[in-house]
């Protein structure tokens, strides 16, 4: 936002100023010309005070529709501009734009200019028509491609919004990072794995060194269902010298249980079990179970299990190994689970073993029957 405020500064002290001083001179009113000249002096020298009284007594001396009023109330939305009152710049510069007599150089730039501060308004929609129209008539420059960007943005009109970035970057390969953060969000958003993994490498090229980086590379790999490849990504950083901690990797695995996919949370979870970045604790390889089993992935949920049960001894362990038995109706199976959940079960526990062996026993006589 600072940055968009100095540029447009900027624009009114160095290109406006002098193309109007020129357009003035040659066609409209000395005494009008004279006016404007002082108030552009004034407000170059910081004396908002006089700058303003010259253009009111300019305002006074136009004619509605002419280019004199045009080029004085151009003249007060770039005042407006320089005294940090963006909406009242945005009603002079639309006045003066209205008459239709500014050279279309000048008029070009007013509605570019016109646009930024709609945005810096926080009007996006009117932004985007301005800068569309622009656009259609003659290829916008750099500058203006950028302010399209970051309206469409806004407005979460990726789809529209990532073409243009792509030429912001195209054009100036050396852009700050977060044009590239911006692709790779914007992608992500659209579920765009793969684009969003390309200029996330773009970033990772330029500074190999940056953990969010690596981390949000490997995050999209995740999202995109190659959990294996993001767990190599990780790899590869800590190969590389990037050293993520335990809680960051969890996050990670977090981050999949929390957009409602279990399934790919367990698969990093495993190949991160897998590559020796996450230590295989309990505590995890009861999360492993627990997420192949939400995933209902029956056959790793059991493995999983079964080697947590065997490993733990633990009653609710075993359970857990029964209900995916029961489910499959495999009896044999689940009374033998139900036996070694008896030793460390308590009360409510013991109830419901007692129920679903009875149920088992019942389903072997019928089935022998």
């Amino acid at each position: 936002m600072n940055r968009s405020r100095h540029s447009l500064k900027a624009v009114v002290l160095c290109v406006l100023l002098g193309s109007g001083a020129a357009q003035a001179q040659q066609a409209i009113n000395p005494g009008v010309f004279s006016a404007l000249n002082s108030a552009q002096q004034a407000q170059q020298a910081g004396d908002y005070a006089r700058a303003l009284s010259r253009l009111e007594t300019a305002l006074e001396q136009s004619r509605d529709g002419s280019l004199e009023r045009a080029l004085i109330e151009q003249r007060f939305g770039y005042l407006a501009i320089a005294r940090e009152r963006n909406a009242e710049a945005i009603d002079w510069l639309r006045k003066a734009l209205a008459h239709d007599q500014l050279s279309a150089d000048a008029a070009r730039q007013d509605r570019i200019n016109l646009a930024q501060l709609l945005i810096m308004q926080e009007r996006y929609r009117e932004a985007v028509t301005l800068l569309e129209r622009e656009h259609a008539q003659q290829p916008l420059g750099n500058q203006p491609k950028r302010l399209l960007v970051q309206a469409y943005s806004r407005l979460q009109q990726y789809s529209k919004a990532i073409p243009i970035a792509e030429q912001v970057v195209t054009a100036e390969p050396g852009v700050e990072a977060t044009w590239y953060q911006l692709l790779a969000g914007m992608n992500q958003r659209l579920e765009r794995y793969r684009e969003a993994e390309r200029w996330l490498k773009v970033l990772l090229k330029r500074e190999p060194g940056n953990m969010q980086y690596w981390r949000q590379l490997a995050g999209v790999q995740s999202q995109g269902g190659r959990q294996v490849a993001a767990a190599a990504t990780l790899r590869l950083a800590y190969e590389s010298g990037i050293r993520f901690s335990q809680s960051d990797l969890d996050n990670l695995v977090a981050l999949q249980v929390r957009a409602g996919a279990p399934w790919q949370a367990a698969r990093l979870l495993q190949a991160l079990l897998d590559e020796r970045l996450l230590a295989g604790d309990a505590a995890r390889s009861e999360r492993l179970a627990q997420l192949w089993h939400q995933a209902r992935d029956r056959e790793r949920a059991r493995a999983a299990w079964a080697n947590l049960a065997t490993a733990s001894g633990r009653a609710d362990h075993w359970l857990r190994l029964a209900s995916i038995q029961l489910e499959a109706g495999e009896w044999s199976a689940l009374l033998a689970s139900l036996e070694r959940a008896q030793a460390g079960a308590n009360a409510e526990q013991q109830r419901q073993i007692r129920q679903w062996s009875d149920y088992a026993r019942s389903a072997q006589d019928e089935n022998n029957s």
